[in-house]
């Protein structure tokens, strides 16, 4: 479907985009994040051909983007902005428009239309004028005008940024359903690490314009490669450390003084500790018995933050402040704020960066 090799995009000769190699296969469905700046949305303006480069190549649906006719490769995507873009129009003209301009006769157009209307729970829009639209329906609107001549390649750049999360959750949840019995590839822009964990099977993370992690979510999720990248899904805990070799052993020391040895890969330039939440423990008389090596800290509650199925249990565990997600029926009765607990990890769970 996509490949792209060492391609170079410069800005006022400034390097806004390199990627060195990126392959996409049909009817993956990918999302594509990072900080502001990154370069999240020059990637698709250059998938899509807005955008060109002198450096290195591109190869789209087969063929070499600089020697293949780019209009005719632009009609087999589709692309989808946070602003609607919806002409002061019925919704039935708006997503019949690229329809038209196939050339499709009337009854075909119908047919369409109320197709992709209906993919998106819209049809009962089908007369109302764009204009009279919540954010929600425009949306809707906006995948089903971008869907409705079944394009083999959807770029979506943060379409749902401005909805509330309940209304994001469910078109995410609609618009993977299409895009899977379709076969539809799609790349999804998001600074929301939660719209990729509803949405996508892969995830491509970008700093600087370059591609700095490229993986399953959840790995992702759990072991990003930077600091800066924990912060971006919301890592539990970024903690402060040091990394010391000591003859053939390796050891952690956080910045609280614990210090733990380390089997992982090393990397002796690592500052920071990354521990999701749920990986720390509290403490009961099972870990007296448990044969794996796991770092315990003594701690006092400081704050119990509910939620649903997990609470978060914050921790001053010697002078480190930390995040514990502890499943609702161990903390109802038996957790309080000012308790002095014990919290445990296993070192294995760690990321270093």
């Amino acid at each position: 479907m996509l490949k792209i090799a060492d391609i170079e995009v410069f800005r006022n000769k400034r390097q806004i985009l390199n990627i060195e190699a990126l392959s996409i296969s049909a009817g993956e469905i990918i999302a594509v994040v990072g900080p502001n700046g990154a370069g999240k949305s020059t990637l698709l303006q250059l998938i899509n051909m807005h955008l060109s480069s002198k450096v290195g190549k591109m190869y789209l649906f087969g063929e070499d983007v600089d020697r293949a006719d780019k209009q005719t490769l632009r009609r087999r995507c589709a692309m989808v902005f946070q602003e609607t873009m919806l002409l002061d129009d019925t919704v039935f003209n708006n997503v019949a428009l690229a329809l038209k301009f196939r050339g499709m006769s009337p009854s075909i157009i119908k047919e369409k239309v109320n197709r992709a209307l209906e993919a998106f729970h819209c049809t009962h829009l089908v007369t109302r004028r764009a204009r009279n639209l919540s954010g929600g329906e425009a949306q809707r609107v906006c995948l089903a005008r971008a869907l409705v001549y079944e394009p083999e390649l959807l770029l979506l750049d943060e379409p749902f940024a401005a909805l509330d999360s309940p209304t994001r959750n469910t078109l995410l949840a609609e618009l993977r359903q299409v895009a899977m019995e379709r076969g539809t590839t799609v790349l999804l822009v998001s600074h929301n690490f939660n719209d990729v964990l509803y949405f996508a099977a892969r995830a491509l993370v970008l700093q600087a314009g370059c591609i700095v992690q490229d993986d399953k979510p959840e790995e992702i999720l759990r072991r990003p490669v930077n600091k800066a990248i924990a912060s971006l899904v919301e890592m539990d805990n970024i903690v402060p450390c040091q990394v010391e070799q000591q003859a053939d052993a390796v050891f952690v020391k956080l910045v609280n003084g614990v210090r733990f040895a380390w089997t992982g890969e090393v990397i002796l330039a690592a500052t920071v500790c990354c521990l999701p939440g749920d990986c720390l423990y509290v403490c009961d008389e099972q870990f007296a018995y448990q044969d794996k090596p796991w770092v315990v800290m003594g701690g006092v509650i400081s704050q119990i933050v509910p939620g649903i199925g997990m609470y978060r249990i914050m921790v001053e565990a010697q002078g480190l402040p930390l995040t514990v997600r502890v499943q609702r029926e161990k903390v109802i009765g038996r957790l309080s704020v000012g308790m002095h607990i014990k919290v445990a990890f296993n070192p294995g769970e760690a990321q270093l960066v």
